[in-house]
Order: C-alpha cells, then structure tokens, then sequence
C-alpha cells in the first residue's frame, strides 16, 4: 500500500527533531574528545573507520585509539604497534580506496583502519605524516629504555639445544614477528664470542628470562648456570623476571627438579601453542616497555 504525500510529511516533520538533537550531540562530544586529546597532548591525529580515530603523543611515544561518539579510548605505548601498511586499488593507473591498516597487539583492537578512498594526494601526504610518527616517537622510544635501564631484549631464553628445533626457534620467530626482542644464542654470538660472557650480558640486559624446562633441559651444565642466575635475579627483585615454559614436562617431573620452580605459574606446550604462548609473552613485553617509558 502506498503511502500518502500527508503522511510522509508527518512522519518527516516528527522524526526531524531527533535526527537533530543526535546530530548536535554528536558534534558536542566529538568537540569534547578533540579538546581532551589536544589537553593530554594527542595532537597528530587520523580519522579512522565510522567514527573512529587513532592519536599520537610523540614526546610520550603513545597513541590513543577511540570513537568520538563517545568517550571510550584505547591507549598504550607506540610498541603495542606491531605493523603498518598501505594498500590501495589501481584503476586507470591512479590509486583508489586508499586504506591505512595499522595492527596494534590487543586483542579488543586488533586493527585501526584509515580510509582516503580517490583522494591519492591525500593519502600520500598522510601516508608520509604516518611514517615520522612512528620514526620519531621509536627513536624516542628506545632513546628512554638506553638512557632509564640500559635494557636491550625484552627476554633471554634459556633452553636445551634438543629443544631448538622443534620449539625455541619457531617461538623466537613469532615473537619477532610481533616485534620483540629476544636474547636467543643463534642470532647473539658469534664466532670467537665467549659463551659465558655472552651469557651474562644477555641475562643483565634483558628484562625477563624465559626458562624452557624439558628433559633435556635438567641435564645441561649451561642452563643450570643461566637459571641459577635467573632465580638469584628473582629473589631480589620484586618483578618477575622468571618465566617458565613447560616443554612436554608435567609438574610432578618439574618439582623433582626445582620445587622453586615448581610453583611459578607456566605456560605448557601440552596446553599452548606456540602462537599463544608467544602472544601471551608479548603482552609482558609490551607492558614492560610502557613502564621503562612512563
């Protein structure tokens, strides 16, 4: 059934009033979320997907990731960024659909999305804005962490050789991948480098030992050494710097071993896989690092 000129200008003229009140009230809170980020220093900021936006502190090497329909907000440090890339459609030889996707390690915000659509000038010059953000607020970054601790890896992994293959290195792998730094003697020493010195300054400039304890691992002379230092460096310090893996192990097998050890919350392969086990760890990482640059 049709509906009559009248009635639809009824019902225009009825509903009109709230799509202004909504309209208004979105102006005024998007008003007030500019104002607080310009206050709190969120200065360099992108528009996102819908009402979305992502800010940068560069001095406190942070952003803030939010709507501004209201006021909830994302924010941690620069190193939450794990990745960022362009991607784009071409037709006639021009880019379209210009989209900024920026991965950020959380899992409630995964991804911020940055939208230019046709306008490839545009996207060009704020592509180039993006890229000195993230520059200059990593060289401050790493310039706080030298100057506060001199700490150079987010972790030092003890571990068996047996257990490289099938196990250590694919972890390495994954937790570079998500940008973290790991002490790890394949890509530490070198040729000549004297193993215990080494050893030692990986386990001084590190902020957490990660300890894969397996068979193989309670027999080795080497690792023995590597967690007897890890363990002194626990007790006397209030943070917990010792992180156990248990590596086809159960806690029966571990007690025997350390009873220390053996009540410290551990993350199992027989449990985890390697992608969670390393997304866990660089959550630690990731808070660590806000807190060397607070």
């Amino acid at each position: 059934m049709d509906l009559s000129p009248v009635f639809l200008i009824v019902v225009i003229i009825l509903v009109m009033p709230l799509f202004v009140y909504l309209a208004v009230k979105q102006h005024k809170i998007s008003k007030e979320v500019y104002a607080l980020l310009a206050e709190d220093g969120y200065d360099i900021i992108f528009s996102g997907e819908g009402n979305t936006y992502i800010a940068f502190n560069i001095k406190k090497a942070s952003f803030r990731a939010g709507s501004l329909i209201d006021h909830r907000y994302f924010q941690e440090s620069i190193s939450y960024i794990h990745n960022y890339e362009w991607k784009w459609k071409e037709l006639d030889g021009k880019k379209i659909e210009n989209t900024f996707y920026i991965y950020i390690s959380n899992i409630e915000f995964p991804v911020h999305k940055i939208y230019y659509q046709r306008k490839e000038d545009n996207a060009e010059i704020e592509w180039a804005k993006l890229q000195a953000v993230f520059h200059q607020s990593y060289e401050l970054q790493s310039t706080k962490m030298k100057e506060n601790s001199e700490i150079y890896f987010d972790f030092f992994i003890s571990h068996a050789s047996e257990d490289k293959d099938n196990f250590v290195r694919p972890l390495v792998n994954e937790l570079s991948q998500l940008g973290i730094n790991v002490w790890f003697d394949e890509q530490t020493l070198e040729i000549g480098d004297s193993l215990r010195r080494n050893i030692d300054t990986g386990l001084k400039k590190a902020s957490y030992g990660i300890v894969v304890l397996s068979h193989a691992f309670f027999s080795k002379k080497w690792t023995q050494y590597e967690l007897d230092s890890l363990i002194n460096r626990a007790v006397n310090d209030e943070n917990k710097v010792l992180l156990p893996i248990w590596h086809n192990i159960d806690a029966t097998e571990v007690a025997e071993y350390s009873h220390y050890l053996a009540d410290k919350l551990a993350l199992q392969t027989t449990i985890h896989s390697i992608d969670e086990i390393a997304k866990e760890l660089s959550k630690i990482a990731y808070k660590s690092r806000s807190i060397a640059t607070s």
